[in-house]
């Protein structure tokens, strides 16, 4: 096969060999020197003289040829495309090897050594999960058996019996329940401080076949939240170190990694065929471009925002409940990501991240058992790491909502700049709206400080709803807090029931000036 990627890729006939001839390696070797590579990492597999407490004297190797060809290309080409700048080849010896021979010879090649490490190591997982060859060991008193091939092989192994056993014995879960959810279909959207813990959880679960998305390389200031990853796969693509590790945590589940960009033309083709669907993404054109897709097609969304110590947890399903819609409208979608914190990029305390992933999965694993309650869809969960609160607000559907309840015709989130209907205001147009009071939403043991008290600013705790009540029945109320997070969401939710004078400021309380009312 001539790949033509470079004039030194064209010294390969092949990527992957199968012979029945001894491996050379120092050959094999040779024909990976490249002028251009600083690093050379080789994998190789010898044959053992033992397998599960039995002694071995010889293996078998049997192999599919044309099949395993086919397969073992595929698998290098596509581990090189997850590793641009390296260069793989993979021999497989077939026919009868003696205790101390080489069965496997990996060798990759590339500029820097850490890229060949992880394409190494993903090559030499996936040969061992895909390719069509089998082995029979010989043992001393001279019977022989295809290892894995025979229910007694294969009872030996690992079982989802034991795995999930602990979990399993749950009365709400039992075996039917673990059965469930080995059927189950889940998608997360965003493998990052969200999706490695939920993701994480799902695998342990059981969780039939997980889909992970994700577009994104490893990098260093991800690591102190992403913690499917370590400095090892620094530069690999986020789908495929996670997919490796989650593969080495449960083998009885199917995984797939999507290197892609969920985008307005495939959120529909992604969403399709899954039982539930979790956005971890960290902006809101994504959320609402997964919401809607969601939305049309009747599949519940697990969605999760954080920022700094703060996070937000909704469940969305099609008629319980508002839409992302009713609680983001009139506003564009920049200054949302701006007043509600986009964590790309931004200050993330990796705890808080942690846990909105974790209670994640948690709701994707309670829609599948069918545990989940109406209460749960139609209410939003502020969670603060710093005072471990969790404040619970009714989250209702918007009559005049123009996308709830249709089931045609979704399309990405369109809004006005009307500052009068918006939630969110600019410090511009809360002059405009003239005479407002000013309330800060306070944490238990916050203080309001002395320079804002004075200009008539009023302390509220975050969870005294009644009283924000009251007070926008009296005239406009622009909220503020520390981050503008949860101002935003109680702003939003109270217009829902119906406080048309209530506002949040867009932004944190830090951007309002003594001297600003």
């Amino acid at each position: 096969m001539f790949r033509g990627l470079s004039s030194l890729s064209a010294l390969f006939s092949t990527l992957f060999e199968l012979t029945t001839q001894p491996i050379d390696s120092a050959a094999l070797r040779a024909r990976l020197e490249r002028p251009d590579a600083g690093a050379c990492v080789v994998f190789e597999g010898w044959v053992r003289n033992h397998h599960l407490g039995k002694p071995v004297t010889q293996l078998e190797y049997e192999a599919f040829d044309d099949m395993a060809r086919i397969e073992g290309d595929a698998i290098v080409t596509e581990t090189e495309q997850h590793h641009p700048g390296c260069t793989i080849l993979c021999v497989h010896r077939t026919g009868t090897l003696r205790v101390g021979e080489l069965a496997v010879w990996i060798g990759v090649v590339s500029a820097h050594r850490a890229a060949a490490f992880l394409a190494c190591r993903e090559t030499i997982e996936e040969i061992k999960r895909r390719l069509p060859v089998w082995k029979k060991e010989h043992h001393l008193d001279g019977a022989a058996e295809w290892v894995n091939c025979t229910t007694e092989a294969a009872a030996k192994g690992p079982q989802p019996a034991d795995y999930y056993a602990r979990q399993s014995s749950l009365p709400e879960v039992s075996a039917s329940g673990q059965e469930q959810l080995a059927k189950a279909r889940v998608l997360v959207v965003g493998i990052g401080g969200l999706g490695c813990p939920a993701a994480l959880y799902l695998t342990g679960a059981g969780a039939g076949h997980l889909t992970l998305v994700d577009a994104g390389r490893v990098e260093l200031s991800n690591l102190h939240r992403q913690v499917l990853f370590t400095t090892d796969d620094l530069g690999a693509p986020k789908t495929a170190a996670a997919v490796t590790a989650l593969r080495a945590r449960n083998p009885f589940i199917q995984l797939e990694g999507l290197a892609t960009e969920l985008s307005a033309s495939n959120a529909r083709a992604l969403v399709a065929g899954h039982t539930v669907v979790l956005d971890c993404t960290d902006n809101f054109a994504t959320r609402f471009i997964l919401h809607d897709a969601c939305l049309a097609a009747g599949v519940p969304l697990v969605q999760a925002a954080v920022h700094r110590f703060e996070g937000t947890l909704d469940v969305f399903r099609r008629g319980d409940g508002g839409c992302l819609h009713c609680q983001w409208k009139s506003r564009p979608i920049a200054e949302l990501d701006t007043a509600a914190g986009n964590c790309a990029g931004a200050p993330v305390f990796g705890p808080a991240v942690g846990l909105l992933g974790v209670m994640q999965a948690g709701e994707a694993i309670k829609i599948i058992l069918g545990l989940e309650t109406a209460e749960t869809h139609r209410r939003t969960h502020l969670v603060n790491q710093l005072d471990c609160s969790v404040l619970s607000i009714a989250r209702e559907a918007d009559p005049a909502c123009p996308v709830c309840g249709q089931e045609e015709s979704f399309q990405p989130a369109v809004f006005s700049n009307q500052p009068t209907d918006a939630v969110l205001l600019s410090l511009d147009e809360m002059a405009a709206l003239g005479k407002v009071q000013m309330v800060a939403l306070l944490e238990p043991g916050e203080s309001l400080d002395p320079a804002r008290s004075a200009t008539g600013t009023l302390p509220v705790p975050v969870g005294d709803i009644a009283r924000l009540r009251e007070l926008a029945a009296l005239g406009p109320v622009i909220l503020t807090c520390r981050h503008g997070v949860r101002s935003a969401a109680i702003a939003r939710l109270l217009r829902l029931e119906g406080a048309t004078g209530i506002y949040a400021m867009a932004g944190s309380s830090a951007a309002i000036g003594s001297s600003r009312v």
